[in-house]
């Protein structure tokens, strides 16, 4: 990443910037810097953690990254944060407790490595150093618990539905919600979708959760922060586009259309053309195998 862009916010009770430090697209990683605390949000893919650290060093200089806020346990948004423990000694990585529980298991790293390595190749990255094995949860969150990081008050939110250990975290004070991509990745022309892997209702759930919020500012996975009264809207189109999606493909799976018909549904609804800079077709698709049968699960 040749220039790293900031978006500066003035806060109610502080300023800060937020820069995204992701060495690639599909593997963002958002950079929060105040007067006194200093979290990177989600941390990209592994293949290019050392970039990652390079990235994070020129925004903070000399500072230490504090905390690494982890959304859930999928490669292309915790492996970025074993090359940070490893260059900042001190810092604190925080996840749902069934995250902690997911990096020690092999064949869930057996399945981050796979799928890092399908990035890198990607991107044309043949040779790698391989931390997997070196990912760690300092503090396991549940619901509730909060994480002080000097200026920030981050209260717990479980959002289910892309995962069982999908979380976000909100900060009352400064109505500032990190989001996670239960409750919605942007689709471009302010429209997003909830990526449900797991559970099409109790995705629904963790949207109508989340606009039980009072939010003024919310960071969105792969994407940036948006402020205002688009945060709002934003939650509601999430919600609104889950569920005609999910009546479109109930429709034709009554009609007794076969799977590539469903997926076709899908595709034209959810694969815009900003979510095809963002996102191979290869990972759309595999994400639809889980989310047309949790569709008709939940709704049959």
């Amino acid at each position: 990443m040749e220039k790293m862009e900031s978006k500066e916010i003035k806060g109610k009770t502080v300023d800060y910037t937020v820069t995204n430090v992701g060495p690639v697209p599909g593997g963002e990683a958002f950079l929060i810097v105040s007067e006194n605390s200093t979290i990177l949000y989600d941390s990209g893919f592994g293949f290019c953690g050392n970039q990652l650290v390079a990235n994070i060093k020129k925004v903070l200089g000399g500072r230490p990254l504090d905390y690494v806020l982890i959304t859930h346990s999928h490669y292309d948004h915790i492996l970025g944060s074993a090359y940070c423990a490893r260059e900042w000694k001190d810092v604190k990585i925080v996840a749902g407790a069934h995250t902690s529980d997911v990096i020690l298991k092999e064949g869930a790293k057996k399945t981050m490595r796979a799928l890092n390595h399908v990035a890198a190749k990607m991107y044309g990255v043949n040779e790698y150093e391989d931390l997997v094995d070196n990912l760690r949860v300092d503090i396991a969150v549940n619901e509730g618990d909060v994480i002080d990081t000097g200026d920030f008050r981050f209260v717990v939110k479980e959002f289910y539905g892309h995962t069982f250990c999908s979380i976000g975290f909100y900060c009352p004070e400064e109505k500032f919600l990190l989001s996670c991509e239960s409750i919605g990745v942007y689709l471009g022309n302010d429209e997003m979708v909830p990526i449900f892997l797991v559970g099409y209702n109790i995705a629904l759930n963790s949207i109508d959760k989340a606009l039980e919020l009072d939010i003024d500012s919310m960071l969105l996975a792969h994407t940036g922060i948006v402020t205002g009264d688009r945060c709002r809207k934003l939650l509601q189109t999430s919600r609104q586009m889950a569920v005609d999606g999910a009546k479109e493909i109930m429709a034709a799976h009554n009609e007794g259309k076969e799977y590539e018909e469903l997926l076709a549904i899908l595709k034209e609804k959810y694969y815009t053309a900003y979510a095809r800079k963002l996102q191979p077709e290869a990972a759309f698709d595999e994400n639809a195998k889980y989310m047309i049968p949790v569709i008709i699960r939940d709704l049959s």
